[in-house]
């Protein structure tokens, strides 16, 4: 059994396509012991990559980018889980539609940090002002996320990702816009690894692929399963929050399991327009498509939704 850790930057739903792995025992099928090591969030998580004290984490590609260029390091994502926006616009009482948040404050943790670029995006696709129709309020950390992003003395608006939006809802705030409506690609919750152990061991890369590809598509498939594992890591115990969670995520997951070109480079243009990074970068400096490729090739993904036999 070869013992692998990974650097997971929050318990939220985002990193169900992992738990599940972790919980459906996938992982040990391919003969891959995992160690969770928890960290304050994806800029936290991925440097630990950097330094060696993991070899995988499930992250988000605006954190990919913004690490690889500031610090020259070599995170490139393997696989991906869901590749468009999985977020809600969530809003303080009195605020109920799309046209009332022109103009407020819109709380992130950080600026230029992932939620910022969905915001970037989600104005975009508006045809509004990012400059001139909202006022970015950083609220950092030292406190509890959903305490600090929800203070209406000092936010008005947030961008959200289950199971935060149902239970920001349970607090009185509106859900205001879903932004899967838009539609946009967007490389969202993925597996990363960094490029000099995909080098030097890529029999555990491909074995941790397959086992990270049959968590998604049992995630997606079983809610019952699915709601256990948001349940176990989120410590979320309300069933309406948890389902509605379920249902939020689980509708975007799956697909070809291929990290999006695409939506890297909608990722990374979000960044420069933020001026987080100084170009926008080509695409396949952060992807690396050839695990789900291989996994294709000899017809894993046959077998995994039952047209072939095990």
């Amino acid at each position: 059994m070869e013992k692998i850790r990974i650097a997971c930057g929050n318990r939220g739903v985002g990193t169900s396509p992992l738990f599940a792995a972790v919980e459906g025992g996938y992982m040990k099928d391919h003969g891959l012991d995992p160690e969770l090591k928890f960290y304050e969030g994806h800029p936290r998580a991925l440097p630990a990559l950097v330094a060696g004290e993991a070899e995988f984490t499930n992250t988000v590609s605006p954190d990919v980018i913004t690490i690889d260029l500031r610090d020259d390091a070599d995170i490139v994502i393997v696989a991906s889980a869901v590749s468009r926006s999985a977020t809600y616009v969530t809003a303080r009482p009195g605020l109920t539609t799309r046209e009332e948040l022109r103009g407020k404050r819109w709380g992130v943790l950080a600026r230029g940090d992932a939620d910022h670029c969905t915001i970037a995006m989600a104005f975009e696709r508006w045809g509004w002002d990012l400059d001139a129709d909202a006022r970015i309020v950083p609220v950092g950390a030292g406190a509890p996320k959903l305490d600090l992003l929800l203070d209406p003395a000092k936010v008005d608006v947030v961008i959200m990702h289950s199971p935060e939006p149902f239970q920001a809802a349970k607090r009185g705030w509106n859900l205001v816009e879903d932004l899967r409506r838009l539609d946009v690609a967007f490389q969202n919750s993925c597996a990363a690894t960094t490029r000099r152990f995909a080098r030097s061991r890529p029999d555990v890369v491909l074995r941790y692929v397959r086992a990270y590809a049959q968590g998604v598509y049992r995630f997606r498939a079983d809610g019952k399963f699915g709601i256990e594992v948001i349940r176990k890591y989120s410590g979320e115990t309300d069933r309406e929050v948890l389902e509605a969670s379920y249902l939020y995520f689980s509708q975007l997951m799956a697909g070809t399991m291929y990290p999006t070109p695409e939506g890297v480079t909608a990722a990374a243009r979000m960044l420069h327009r933020l001026g987080v990074i100084p170009r926008v970068p080509a695409p396949g400096d952060f992807i690396d498509q050839e695990p789900v490729a291989q996994l294709h090739r000899e017809g894993f993904f046959r077998r995994l939704t039952g047209l072939e036999s095990q």
